[in-house]
């Protein structure tokens, strides 16, 4: 008799232990159980979460994990349009973070997949909206513009999560919003490049235009002192250009030349080295 009781219990805790299974969130984690009756009645959502441990469930119960540490979400924009109507893209983040014990009533209020269905259409559309408002200058390099644009839809996030509450409890915080700096998309960026090109073509061209200004100036002025020093030494024009002709001479090395003139009537020696 006490055999057959043993082998009953036995049966009874393998049945039991094949009948169970773990749930185990990890650290920053909590596990939501959802009830559900194997014959008749009613189940539901367990209202008080699974922190960090082991909890064993019946097979029936199943289990939904979340986070409740900050989490980021990369949201990606392509072609937002400027004020000018210039398309760009944006690398953009925002953070949220589930409160601490308040899973369960995520769960049941607006479900696991509560960030595409709540949030993400109205963020983009809070983003699309300031982003219209500005220049793609602004929105390329200007930090403080990009700042500005931040904190404007963090506000206007943590509004409509607090609009949503009154409804239905919605457990979340939003943490941060971070736009960051607009891209431009292939066909914007290769229109720039071409653009940048001309630009600096028609700096070239101008930079040769002053040069070239600065060199006929200087040339002018060097033409009116030779014509001075002729007309002060009294010398013909092919005397004139013969000293020229010397003075290049004499930069040679070791030039040594003693030319004799007549200037005014009077021979002079003059020595070029």
């Amino acid at each position: 008799m006490k055999k057959i009781l043993y082998l009953l219990a036995v049966a009874c805790v393998s049945i039991a232990m094949m009948s169970c299974h773990g749930v185990r969130p990890e650290a920053g984690e909590e596990a939501v159980l959802i009830y559900k009756p194997w014959f008749f009645g009613h189940g539901g959502v367990d209202k008080d979460p699974v922190t960090t441990g082991l909890t064993w469930c019946w097979w029936s119960t199943s289990s939904e994990t979340f986070k409740i540490i900050p989490q980021k979400q990369q949201v990606d924009m392509e072609d937002l349009v400027s004020n000018d109507n210039t398309p760009l893209d944006f690398h953009t983040v925002i953070i949220t973070q589930i409160k601490a014990g308040k899973s369960p009533v995520m769960l049941e209020n607006y479900g696991v997949d509560w960030f595409n269905t709540n949030i993400y259409n109205h963020y983009c559309n809070r983003v699309r909206d300031y982003v219209s408002q500005h220049s793609p200058f602004d929105l390329m390099s200007n930090r403080e513009v990009l700042n500005e644009i931040d904190a404007k839809v963090l506000k206007e996030m943590r509004d409509y999560v607090a609009e949503l509450s009154k409804e239905k409890e919605f457990p979340i915080e939003i943490k941060n919003v971070v736009i960051g700096k607009a891209i431009p998309n292939a066909e914007q960026l290769a229109e720039m490049n071409k653009t940048a090109k001309a630009v600096q073509a028609k700096q070239t061209q101008e930079r040769e235009v002053e040069v070239q200004l600065a060199r006929e100036k200087t040339e002018r002025q060097r033409a009116i002192a030779d014509k001075a020093y002729q007309q002060e030494m009294g010398l013909s024009a092919q005397q004139f250009i013969q000293l020229k002709a010397w003075d290049i001479i004499a930069q040679e090395q070791g030039a040594n030349i003693d030319v004799l003139f007549n200037a005014d009537g009077a021979n002079k020696m003059w020595n070029i080295k």
